[in-house]
């Protein structure tokens, strides 16, 4: 696993686009970084590159300019009635540093100061703990997503 000293943490920066801004490079970058973790690592053969990217917000997190995590926000009407979060991504390198709990903590301002209603997410069920932490609330009962056990969740703005 790579530790990242404080100086390390000091590299670390977040990006926040639209999908119409990215480079045909950029793009490419983004998507071997979620197929490499959502097909191979978790042995998932599904189509991962879906119709909502082109109109949904990206984050991407970069260490010294290499992009090592992202996930995606999609305003509401596009997933569900709320806005919604997705495709939560680390490097396998990077991970357990809490980088996690950071894009998500960036991904809950940026919803908050732009849609009301809360956000939705569809969170792989061992992830539950992880997304209850950080004020999501389990709706309705788990099933099955490509194959891999999920919970609906919703966080309400206060």
């Amino acid at each position: 696993m790579q530790v990242l000293k404080e100086q390390d943490r000091q590299a670390l920066t977040q990006r926040w686009r639209h999908f119409n801004v990215f480079s045909v490079a950029e793009w490419h970058r983004l998507l071997a970084l979620r197929t490499a973790i959502f097909v191979v690592e978790q042995q998932c053969p599904y189509q991962e590159v879906d119709d909502k990217d082109p109109l949904c917000w990206h984050l991407e997190l970069l260490h010294d300019r290499q992009l090592i995590g992202t996930l995606r926000v999609a305003p509401p009407g596009v997933s569900y009635a709320e806005c919604a979060v997705g495709r939560v991504a680390i490097d396998p390198a990077y991970r357990g540093l809490g980088l996690g709990r950071d894009l998500m903590a960036s991904a809950v301002k940026f919803c908050a100061a732009r849609w009301p209603d809360g956000i939705r997410l569809s969170a792989q069920a061992y992830l539950q703990s992880f997304y209850e932490s950080l004020g999501f609330k389990v709706i309705g009962t788990p099933y099955l997503e490509d194959d891999i056990p999920h919970i609906e969740m919703l966080k309400r703005f206060e």
